[in-house]
């Protein structure tokens, strides 16, 4: 996957977030092509878990400040995510224990889920943030 700058919100620390978030996965990606994804993906759950907590509050308080209308709808993402990674997340242990084989549909699956949230939220629900964002500019 790559940042393209028509996914920008136009909130620096915000962009710089989603593509440090992109870099992540492509080194999943690059883990699971060359094989060697069950000795990283401890690691990508790890950073998603503090990623999404940290990441989500930075956009809700920006959109806090800015009065977004959209803001009950974008938390309301955030939330069902946090919700679909947490059963993603419980089988990290299972993992680390020993009591799973390998990691590999872990890996795929983990890939899978961030990457159809980065194309639905990200390019759609983020930029309509950073719409909002840009109205707001060129009224001050």
């Amino acid at each position: 996957m790559e940042w393209t700058q028509d996914l920008s919100v136009g909130v620096d620390t915000i962009d710089s977030q989603h593509k440090e978030l992109f870099s992540r996965i492509n080194s999943l990606v690059a883990a699971i092509r060359d094989h060697t994804c069950k000795y990283k993906i401890g690691d990508i759950v790890r950073f998603l878990d503090e990623y999404i907590m940290f990441h989500f509050a930075e956009e809700e308080k920006y959109m806090l400040q800015h009065n977004y209308p959209g803001y009950a709808g974008h938390k309301a993402h955030h939330n069902a995510f946090i919700a679909n990674f947490s059963e993603l997340k419980q089988e990290l242990p299972k993992l680390e224990g020993g009591q799973k084989p390998g990691s590999y549909d872990l890996s795929v699956e983990t890939n899978q889920v961030v990457v159809d949230w980065i194309l639905d939220h990200i390019a759609k629900v983020d930029r309509e943030f950073g719409k909002y964002l840009a109205t707001c500019e060129k009224r001050e």
